[in-house]
C-alpha cells in the first residue's frame, strides 16, 4: 500500500510493506516543476514489485488542483485511489465539525492518534498553518487554526524590507543582541508560548486531560518547551492513512 499526504508545501508519500513504513518520499508541492517531479518519481519508485491486491493508495489532500496529476498517474501504474473525507472513513471517531471543512490531513491525524493514544487528545500540527485538533471520549469537538511558522516567517521578510530570512530553530533568551537573533527570539519563543497558552486555554475550557501529540515539521524544534506531558509523531498523518487503508480492504 502507498499513502499519500498532498500538503500546500509538501507532498509526502509513505511506502508501506509488510505492515510497516518502508520508506518516505517528499517532493514540494509548490515547485513550478511538480507534475515533472512526481512523474519521474512514479517512473522510478512506485513499482516495488507491488501485488495487485497491493496497489492500493490512500490520499490525503488539501490541494484540489494537484489530485488530477496524482490520479491519472496512480491509474496509470493500475493502483485502487481513496481520497479521504469525514463520509467515508471507518466509524472509529465522531466528528462534530463541518463535514466539507475539515481537512484531510485532520482527519488522518485524528483516526491515527485515537488509534495510539486513546479517546482524549489534542493533536498539534506544525505544517503550513499550526493547528490544534481537539477530541474528547472520541469526538472530534472541534479546533483551532493558527498561521503556521514558516508562512508567518516569509511574510514578515516578504513585508519589512530590512528584515532577511533566517533559520528556525532553539535559541536560549528571548532578548537578541542583533537583528538575526531578535528575530529567532520571537519565532521560537512566541510560537512555544502561543502552543502553550493554546493547550492550556482549551483544557480549561474543556475540562478535560488530553494527551498531546505533536507532528509536523517543525514539532521537533519546539518539544521541548512544551509544558504538558507530550508525545512526538512525525508520521501521524502517514499512520492514519495506512490504519483508514487497512479497515476499508480487510
Amino acid at each position: 500500500m502507498i499513502v499519500m499526504d498532498i500538503g500546500n508545501s509538501d507532498t509526502v508519500i509513505g511506502i508501506y510493506k509488510k505492515k510497516k513504513l518502508y520508506k518516505t518520499y517528499r517532493i514540494e508541492t509548490k515547485n513550478k516543476n511538480f507534475k515533472k517531479n512526481i512523474s519521474e518519481f512514479f517512473k522510478k519508485n512506485i513499482i516495488f514489485n507491488l501485488k495487485s491486491n497491493e496497489k492500493i493508495c490512500l490520499i490525503s489532500s488539501v490541494v484540489p488542483e494537484v489530485n488530477k496529476i496524482i490520479a491519472f498517474l496512480l491509474k496509470k501504474n493500475s493502483f485502487k485511489i481513496k481520497n479521504i473525507n469525514i463520509q467515508n472513513i471507518p466509524k472509529k471517531i465522531k466528528f462534530k465539525y463541518a463535514k466539507s471543512q475539515l481537512g484531510a490531513d485532520r482527519i488522518a491525524n485524528s483516526f491515527s492518534g485515537v488509534n495510539k493514544y486513546g479517546s482524549n487528545l489534542i493533536i498539534i500540527d506544525f505544517g503550513t498553518a499550526t493547528t490544534f485538533d481537539v477530541i474528547k471520549n472520541n469526538v472530534y469537538i472541534g479546533g483551532t487554526i493558527a498561521p503556521g511558522i514558516i508562512v508567518s516567517h516569509e511574510s514578515l521578510i516578504k513585508k519589512a524590507s530590512k528584515l532577511k530570512k533566517i533559520s528556525i530553530k532553539q535559541i536560549s533568551s528571548v532578548i537578541g543582541k542583533n537583528t538575526e537573533q531578535s528575530m529567532r527570539a520571537g519565532f521560537y519563543w512566541g510560537y512555544v508560548n502561543l502552543i502553550n497558552g493554546i493547550i492550556k486555554k482549551i483544557i480549561i475550557e474543556k475540562k478535560y486531560k488530553p494527551k498531546i501529540i505533536l507532528t509536523g515539521g517543525l514539532a521537533q524544534i519546539y518539544k521541548k518547551e512544551i509544558k504538558f506531558n507530550s508525545y512526538y509523531e512525525p508520521n501521524l498523518t502517514l499512520e492514519g492513512l495506512y490504519l483508514i487503508g487497512l479497515q476499508n480492504h480487510d
